[in-house]
């Protein structure tokens, strides 16, 4: 972050850090040298030994420098910066069909997820049945049911590894954990050139990573035209009551498209506490998406495949840690 101050500039390194986390800070002159030495900081009004400034006071902080410039004291212009908490967004994975006449029931539940939280991150993994095609079907879905013992459609599992209990559903379930405090962030930053899709993922932990956690990162589509089978077409109790079965023109979300990382996830370098970890992927994305309904989630998961945290962003956004 970048801020011109009458002759000289303040520069500070982060502007969202977790807690305990060091942020330099440096002064430097219209010739580009670094003359924070000669330069007092001062943090919420408060003069700081150096330039580091480490806090465990979660919120916005102010920061500005003073320096000298032929006998007269100047002052920069006040930036900030946010020392945070990471939030718990759910992963909320349904395994799920266009011909799947009761996969209608598990749509009710995460529409009713997202009507609860924004603290979630949904993929529906499509998969053709053998008597009936889903334009939708992801071709690795295999690997997915194996690794999470999936059998049947639907089936929801939540954090990847739990099953959300059909056929209730309790919302609770999600609420419970999303928006909690835990111990990584992660941020995706997207550029979509062409067909060319280059996605930046970063992830800092106050526990660190371990050489046995993943990175997975997938290419989800919104708004997808195609007719849903619908069991619930004469049950006055479901909001798909009379649709019709199936369902013309029934619009699919959070379709997973692409997995940019192996299905199951890259393994991370092991990477220290307040370290970021740093990740690029690349992909050529087929003509037939819609570029403008693009999203992607990226988690990192433990050993046992458990999401411990997750962030989505759409393609093109830059999403910084929450």
């Amino acid at each position: 972050n970048v801020v011109s101050a009458t002759e000289n500039t303040l520069l500070i390194s982060d502007t969202k850090l977790l807690r305990n986390q060091t942020n330099t800070f440096s002064l430097i002159n219209p010739q580009g040298d670094d003359v924070s030495a000669t330069a007092t900081f001062y943090v919420d009004g408060n003069a700081i030994p150096g330039n580091q400034y480490v806090s465990a006071s979660v919120g916005t902080h102010e920061i500005y420098a003073t320096y000298d410039l032929a006998g007269t004291l100047q002052t920069t212009p006040t930036q900030s910066f946010e020392i945070f908490i990471p939030k718990r967004k759910v992963v909320i994975e349904d395994y799920t069909g266009a011909w799947c006449g009761w996969c209608p029931r598990a749509i009710v539940a995460v529409q009713a997820a997202h009507d609860a939280t924004d603290d979630i991150a949904v993929v529906a993994i499509h998969e053709t049945s053998f008597t009936f095609p889903d334009p939708m079907h992801f071709d690795d879905i295999q690997i997915l049911k194996d690794a999470f013992n999936v059998n049947g459609n639907p089936a929801v599992r939540l954090n990847r590894t739990t099953t959300w209990i059909d056929p209730d559903y309790p919302l609770t379930s999600v609420t419970n954990t999303a928006g909690e405090e835990t111990d990584i962030a992660i941020a995706i930053k997207s550029q979509l050139t062409g067909n060319s899709l280059t996605v930046d993922v970063k992830a800092i932990s106050e526990t660190g990573l371990a050489m046995d956690d993943k990175l997975v990162v997938y290419l989800l589509e919104d708004s997808i035209l195609y007719d849903q089978v619908n069991y619930y077409n004469t049950d006055p109790t479901s909001p798909f009551f009379n649709l019709g079965n199936p369902i013309p023109n029934f619009e699919h979300n959070e379709v997973l498209r692409l997995s940019l990382s192996q299905v199951l996830g890259d393994t991370v370098t092991e990477t220290s506490s307040l370290e970021e970890y740093n990740s690029t992927y690349t992909a050529m994305i087929p003509a037939e998406y819609n570029a403008d309904n693009l999203t992607l989630v990226a988690m990192i998961v433990s050993a046992d495949n458990t999401a411990r945290n997750a962030q989505t962003a759409h393609v093109g956004e830059d999403k910084e840690y929450e």
